[in-house]
């Protein structure tokens, strides 16, 4: 057969040409293919015994990843012993880190880029500062070209730029000052381009903006030294738990000035002013207290029956309690000016303290016959008493009974017998007495608050009076809740030993003692508004004696004045 021919023949064909035997099997089996990209390619590997020719291109990552390896085992080239991690851009060195860079061997090269670097930033500073300069100078040449055909001048000119504040409030010097920099200013810089200014002039003009400077900078810093002074203390307190430390403590973050400071407003009264004054919430009535009126009125005609000399008598009882009514919130605010130094307003007047809801009123008061068969009728007395300790304390404590509990319970029970004993008082004078003895005894009363018990009064009055003419009996019951809430949360905060089981002991009992004066007043509620008109009558007679007694001593001061002899006076004369 021809050759050529044989050749194009395939091989299985050539091989049933030159072998005439059975063939179990093809010996030339079909080339591999191998899929890349969506094209198929004959294979070059397995199937023909050879490697491939072409390998897949690596990846970004994976270039990284062979660079770093091929590095990190590349020492440095400074220190010989650590691996290399970075290479000078200036001379190629591969070193491990700052410490090396840094190095003697490597001086030469770090500290020519230093130079090169500091020289750079400083050429750049330089040229962006005159570049700012001259822009400057453009810019107060073009305001002072502006000003010189404005219809205002320079003033109209900054007022429409917001420079200059047309408002009243700003100082009229202010406002002149800031126009006046603006012209020496742009005077400077219009003298400085064209360069025809006289030495003398551009003198004149800096010193003039130097006097300027420094008034400005007197202000300033008087208002830093105050600044500073306050962000010092601030930052001493920050991270300190103010609730958790005590006053010796406090005193001690304090430095001398403001140690100085706090004791100036503490002897001056000033201290005071700072505390905004709490607002009883029993002072508010119904129609600008119209109901104590209604209320004593009703009682007197309840009563008018009886015969026509108690009935008299009880008219003017009715006068003389109207006059009380109509002078409350005089006396109320005379008393309060007493007691702050008149730096506080009065509740009719803007700016005055909030008053404070009314306590909310115990949800569980048991029936008065499941405690007590039969009460007895002075229980009211004891009622006044336990009042009066509890206003006056609450007054006195501004209404804060969180942070003091158990010193503000421990004062209710000291200036209240009939919460702290078995006491019985016979008459609404006797539970005032025994409450204002125990004040004047125990060293609560301040000396420069005399009328703090007749404000303490007062108020047990005005408890009793009670918010309008259907609900006489609630101000007395939410004041006993707010009382016995205080000595229960008291009575938690401490342990069941040693002293403080006692303590807690005396707050249990007194809070069963306010319990029963709530069973007491609802059951009692009548009784309450001729105890509120006793309590009024008690007042004002207090305050006449007080009033009278004040116009006896200016009476006798004055005589006493009068009644001075000028010159030395003897006592003593020798008779012959």
């Amino acid at each position: 057969m021809n050759p050529i021919i044989r050749r194009r023949l395939p091989p299985s064909v050539r091989s049933l040409l030159t072998d005439i035997g059975p063939k179990e099997e093809w010996t030339d089996t079909e080339p591999d293919t191998v899929t890349r990209d969506g094209v198929v390619l004959p294979s070059r590997g397995a199937a023909s015994g050879q490697e491939e020719f072409l390998t897949p291109a690596k990846t970004r990552a994976e270039a990284a990843v062979d660079a770093s390896d091929s590095r990190s085992g590349a020492v440095c080239m400074l220190c010989e012993r650590q691996p290399s991690c970075y290479t000078c851009p200036r001379c190629n060195l591969q070193y491990c880190g700052l410490s090396c860079y840094q190095s003697p061997r490597h001086s030469v090269c770090s500290e020519e880029f230093y130079k090169e670097s500091v020289l750079q930033e400083l050429k750049d500073m330089g040229k962006t500062e005159s570049e700012g300069r001259l822009k400057m100078q453009e810019i107060l040449v073009g305001l002072r070209q502006k000003a010189e055909t404005a219809a205002g001048g320079m003033e109209g000119l900054l007022k429409d730029a917001g420079i200059v504040s047309e408002d009243a409030d700003e100082g009229e010097g202010e406002a002149k000052e800031k126009v006046q920099v603006v012209e020496l200013l742009s005077r400077l810089a219009e003298l400085q381009q064209s360069g025809e200014g006289s030495a003398t002039e551009i003198e004149g003009i800096l010193r003039q903006l130097a006097d300027i400077g420094e008034r400005d900078s007197g202000d300033m810093m008087e208002g830093a030294e105050g600044a500073e002074a306050e962000l010092d203390l601030a930052d001493r307190l920050s991270g300190l738990d103010i609730d958790k430390l005590s006053e010796e403590e406090l005193w001690e973050v304090l430095d001398s000035k403001e140690k100085e400071a706090f004791m100036g407003l503490m002897k001056g009264g000033a201290l005071g002013g700072l505390i905004p004054l709490w607002k009883p919430w029993w002072e508010e009535h119904e129609d600008g207290r119209r109901a104590l009126v209604e209320v004593l009125e009703e009682e007197v005609s309840r009563r008018a029956g009886e015969n026509s000399t108690t009935m008299a008598e009880q008219d003017n009882e009715v006068k003389t309690s109207q006059e009380v009514v109509q002078n409350q919130r005089k006396s109320a605010t005379k008393l309060r000016k007493i007691k702050r130094g008149n730096t506080l307003e009065t509740g009719d007047e803007k700016g005055s303290s909030a008053v404070t809801a009314v306590p909310q009123i115990s949800a569980k008061i048991p029936k008065l016959t499941s405690i007590c068969a039969n009460s007895s009728p002075l229980v009211c007395y004891g009622l006044v008493n336990a009042l009066f300790g509890y206003t006056f304390t609450l007054c006195l404590y501004n209404n804060d009974t969180d942070s003091l509990i158990i010193e503000f319970c421990d004062m209710i029970l000291a200036l209240s017998e009939a919460l702290s004993s078995s006491r019985v008082f016979n008459s609404v004078q006797e539970a005032l007495d025994c409450g204002e003895t125990l004040i004047s005894g125990g060293g609560y009363l301040d000396k420069e608050d005399l009328l703090a018990p007749s404000r303490a009064l007062e108020a047990v009055a005005h408890i009793a009076t009670g918010r309008d003419r259907e609900d006489p009996a609630g101000y007395c019951l939410a004041a006993l809740s707010q009382l016995r809430s205080v000595l229960s949360q008291a009575r938690k905060a401490l342990s069941k030993e040693g002293e403080e089981g006692a303590k807690r002991q005396k707050y249990f009992l007194a809070s069963k003692k306010c319990e029963f004066f709530q069973a007491w007043v609802l059951d009692n509620e009548p009784r309450i508004r001729g105890l509120a008109i006793e309590l009024w009558n008690e007042h004002s007679k207090r305050e006449s004696a007080r009033s009278s007694m004040e116009r006896d001593r200016a009476v006798v001061e004055e005589s006493l004045k009068k009644g001075k002899r000028p010159g030395k006076a003897h006592l003593i004369e020798q008779l012959t």
